[in-house]
Parts: C-alpha cells; structure tokens; sequence
C-alpha cells in the first residue's frame, strides 16, 4: 500500500471520515467516556484526519505516522496549538507526543499491516503505557479462524472525487481472500487519477493484513500488560452497530479499556515500515 499511501493528497480526498462515521465515532466515545476526550491519541494519523475531528470538540490531539509527507499534511491542516505530530512507528510512538490519553483511536485495520503477533504486542504495551487509567482504546482489526474463507469481492469503492491541487481520482479496494498459510487477507487496491498534477494515472498494488484468531488475539492483550474488551462494533457499518465479542467476528472496531497498574513508558521510537487502510464501507457478511 505504500505507492498509494506515501501520496497522502491522494487518501486526504478519499478517506475524509462521512459524518455519519464521525456522528459514530462520537457515540461510542460518550458511551465509554461519558464526556468527549480531554488527550487523543492517533498512533497511524496519516494526514490528520481523526486529530482535526476532535481538536473540533477542544480536544489536545497528538499523533505519529511513519510517512513523512503525510505528516507534512497533518502540519498543514492541524494548527500549532493544541496539536502534536511527529514521524514515528506505531509499535513505540514517540516519547514527545505525551502520555495520559484518554482517547486512543486507531481505525481502518492499520493495526493489520504490522509483521507478526509480537509487533500487535509490543505496539499494544507501548499504548497501554501512555494511557489515562480509565482511557478507552478504539482499535480496529479483524477477527477469524484458520480455516475461515472469504469470498473475493469489492471491499471499498469511492470516486471519483476532486484531489487537492487540482484533477479527479477514483479507487476500488477488492479482497483477494485470506491466504491459508498465514490467514492474512490479500488486498488488490487500484486507484485511477486525471489531471492530478505529478500522478501517475494508474496506481496498482496488492498488500496482505494480519487477521487475528480469537484466542491469539486474548494472549496478545494479555500480553501487552492487559486490556479488557468493553464493547466491539460492526466495522462494515458506519453506523458501527453492537456485534458480539467472538470467534469469526469479523471486521469490528473493539473498545479496550486498560487493566491494572499502568505499564512503564516506553522510552524509544521503532522505525519498521507500516501503512494504513480504509474504514470498509461494505454489505458482506462475516
């Protein structure tokens, strides 16, 4: 996804959150929080998107992303006050960027894109540590078995729409499937550009996410220092519908909330490359 990603106009035009995403997002958050957040935390912000959807509600937002052009972006739309960016890895976000959030979200699977289990561990310890007691982590990721099946489709479809700086672009993600041996879900993603100045009129690239089996994904927050899951979503809808904690859940924003005593705060940045993926907007059945 990196071709795509790294022209961070280009996911600005497309992946702007719908209001009815925001209207959501905001839900859940009250429902755990019982107010809007004081900190947020985006630990894959790309350009700022979510981070200028609640500096809206007098949030302090901060966030980290390991694109720099990206992060450019988010400088340019965020302003200097009450706003921290920085280039970092989502694994150990920056020293700099604080701690006591109460508000870490992480949407659209970007989660999927890191190596192995391990680095879903470590990025979650790292998170955990910088985390208000009674913070809430909207996190988004998929749930499913070996042995599960997808049947190849559609996932993501938008345009064309109007890129800053002038011209159009359209983009259609399509699942692949999942890939027995690993069990990460195959993405084809191509995006078609007119008159977008220093854009090739086709990008085209394929990319594999991590999908995660219910008990694998248990250890791992056990493993982080402990969270506990206190509500889980319907990521296919945007309206983010309840759906139950379970095996072959699917697509699903989940809500942890951290347990015990806070962990110690990690004290260094990580530079492995990671990407980000789209909210699905999408009818199939999990």
């Amino acid at each position: 996804m990196h071709a795509f990603y790294s022209r961070s106009e280009l996911y600005s035009a497309f992946f702007e959150p719908s209001q009815e995403i925001r209207d959501s997002i905001d839900r859940v958050v009250r429902q755990h929080l019982r107010r809007m957040p004081r900190r947020v935390l985006d630990p894959a912000c790309g350009p700022g998107l979510w981070l200028s959807h609640f500096l809206i509600h007098e949030s302090e937002v901060a966030g980290c992303d390991l694109e720099e052009r990206a992060i450019a972006l988010a400088h340019e739309r965020l302003p200097k006050r009450g706003a921290r960016v920085l280039v970092g890895d989502m694994r150990r976000p920056p020293d700099e960027l604080g701690a006591d959030f109460d508000l870490v979200i992480n949407l659209d699977n970007s989660i999927g894109h890191l190596a192995e289990a391990m680095d879903v561990a470590e990025h979650l310890a790292s998170i955990r540590a910088r985390m208000a007691p009674k913070g809430v982590y909207l996190l988004g990721l998929a749930l499913r078995e070996q042995g599960d099946a997808i049947d190849a489709g559609v996932v993501y479809e938008r345009g064309p729409v109007d890129v800053p700086g002038g011209g159009f672009a359209a983009l259609r993600s399509e699942t692949l499937g999942l890939m027995p041996r690993t069990n990460c879900e195959r993405i084809r993603q191509i995006a078609i550009t007119a008159n977008v100045p220093d854009m090739p009129a086709v990008i085209a690239e394929q990319y594999d996410l991590l999908t995660f089996d219910f008990a694998t994904l248990r250890d791992i927050l056990a493993l982080s220092g402990g969270f506990e899951v206190i509500g889980c979503h319907d990521a296919t809808d945007e309206s983010l519908p309840e759906k139950a904690f379970r095996k072959r859940a699917g697509d699903v924003v989940l809500v942890l909330r951290p347990t015990g005593a806070p962990a110690r705060r990690a004290r260094s940045a990580t530079t492995r490359k990671s990407t980000r993926k789209p909210m699905r907007k999408s009818t199939r059945r999990n």
